[in-house]
């Protein structure tokens, strides 16, 4: 019997392990991927974390919190947690593998899913010109022409970097208004490689193989314009999966897990920390507080029942 099983990586995750490991905890740490660090790998540059004042590529800072991982000897599992379910006084997991595994509690720090459009074509073209992922699939449109379509501080990031391999960008997003960093907003407006489309939904994806234009249309006039185009980047934020979770627990109108002060959720023995859970800032530091705060309430919890 563990004393906590900690579901996910990500930088979340990576400090529940840290912190579990300097209280002397019995634990095991899961990831889904082969690299540990979840969404911090797909940023290019990352400017804000504390301590890096010139900032730090992303999969460079997921490096440093792999080698974290290492000085301590905490090694990984590296297998999908199917399902996780009471067993007793405490929770049994149950791995995409077979494997079991009891534990007196839980940390979910599973992350967030990319959200999708939902759109005619995006599925179809999908690693065809649809891409996720600026810092992955940039140098493959070298030259051309591209939509993005987002508003976030993440997409207007991305569009950022993306100007330096295409030649031309269309940023479609939805609002008026972009509700992201200003400095992010002045640099796209100062950018002549940049075309703004504000209040225009995407409708469609069309392509020939590979993707060749996207469709969108005017929210005010409901007229629809098509854009040539030789890839489409989505941005258009996450969503939460928690399906895996197999009893009741409170979550957001939006899916997001709920939580205390303490990082414990409505059942008793469980805590969510991270982009998992329901909060109003999603940033790495504040992933990287979660799982401090959630060891430190679980080792006081373990202390009470012992």
């Amino acid at each position: 019997m563990l004393d906590t099983i900690i579901i996910g990586a990500g930088p979340a995750g990576i400090t529940a392990a840290v912190y579990a490991k300097r209280y002397n905890l019995h634990f095991e740490i899961f990831n889904k991927d082969l690299i540990v660090g979840g969404k911090v790998n797909y940023p290019h540059w990352i400017e804000n974390f504390i301590g890096m004042p010139e900032g730090i590529k992303g999969s460079s800072l997921a490096d440093v919190f792999y080698q974290h991982l290492q000085v301590l000897a905490i090694k990984p599992i590296y297998d999908t947690c199917e399902s996780v379910f009471k067993h007793g006084d405490g929770f049994e997991i149950v791995t995409s593998k077979g494997a079991r595994y009891q534990s007196k509690t839980v940390v979910i720090a599973t992350g967030t899913v990319d959200k999708k459009l939902g759109i005619p074509g995006e599925e179809d073209y999908i690693g065809k010109g649809v891409s996720t992922c600026a810092t992955c699939d940039a140098p493959f449109f070298k030259g051309k022409t591209i939509a993005v379509v987002g508003g976030g501080d993440s997409a207007l990031s991305e569009t950022v970097y993306l100007s330096e391999f295409a030649s031309k960008i269309m940023l479609i997003h939805r609002r008026d208004e972009f509700r992201g960093a200003p400095s992010l907003i002045k640099a796209l407006e100062d950018n002549p490689s940049i075309t703004i489309y504000k209040g225009f939904i995407p409708v469609s994806i069309q392509g020939e193989g590979f993707v060749r234009s996207i469709t969108i249309r005017n929210k005010n006039n409901h007229l629809d314009q098509e854009l040539q185009v030789n890839g489409v980047f989505i941005f258009s934020g996450y969503e939460p999966k928690t399906d895996f979770v197999k009893f009741p627990i409170d979550l957001d109108s939006q899916g997001f897990i709920t939580v205390n002060h303490e990082m414990q959720t409505s059942q008793s023995g469980v805590y969510a920390i991270g982009d998992i859970q329901s909060k109003t800032l999603r940033q790495i530091v504040t992933a990287t507080s979660d799982g401090a705060i959630a060891i430190h309430s679980i080792r006081n919890q373990l202390h009470q029942t012992s």
